[in-house]
């Protein structure tokens, strides 16, 4: 392959780059909004696509986001490259944002009223989980997955589509703009 290197990186090294990429962020940035700029695909499908990426980043399903914004443009036919690249939208500095003000709406929705410091006061459901025949294990599963996945889920839904729509009107005129000049640099 042409563009390989010649000293394969090691692992931590590239676990290092992931978090702090040695030509820093704002080249990071740079090279994602040419990547996106140069899409062959209709300014429409692009945007949808990075919109998707974005919706995939505020769900709970760390590790799969890829998975799950290529998935979700392949179903509305959007851009699947735009839609990984929308996933980047969540990253190392904006995740602790995104996870506490998902859950915090999601406990909103809910109807669980939260304290200043993060302490849940009441549960719409009214019952506490005692031990039962499944015992504590049960409790434990029943506990944190209604007091975090349920309301993270539910409140990255909210965010998520919100973002996602806010991303789409943003990128597609953009996008359109830059494809309509590059094209009139070339003639065509």
């Amino acid at each position: 392959m042409v563009f390989k290197r010649r000293n394969k990186r090691k692992t931590l090294r590239n676990l290092k780059e992931f978090f702090l990429p040695e030509k820093g962020w704002r080249r990071a940035l740079e090279y994602l909004s040419h990547r996106i700029r140069r899409l062959p695909d209709t300014p429409h499908r692009i945007a949808l696509g990075l919109g998707c990426g974005v919706l995939a980043s505020f769900t709970p399903f760390f590790g799969l986001h890829f998975l799950v914004g290529a998935l979700l443009a392949y179903i509305v036919r959007a851009n699947i490259f735009a839609a990984i690249l929308g996933t980047f939208f969540g990253n190392p500095i904006t995740f602790p944002f995104m996870v506490a003000i998902s859950i915090r709406i999601g406990n909103l929705v809910l109807g669980k009223v939260i304290e200043p410091g993060g302490k849940i006061i009441s549960n719409s459901w009214g019952q506490e989980t005692g031990l039962s025949s499944f015992g504590i294990f049960k409790d434990f599963l029943l506990k944190v997955y209604s007091e975090n996945f349920i309301p993270y889920a539910l409140g990255g839904l909210i965010c998520g589509f919100l973002m996602a729509f806010i991303i789409y009107f943003l990128s597609k005129p953009l996008i359109f703009t830059y494809q309509r000049r590059k094209r009139r640099r070339h003639g065509q």
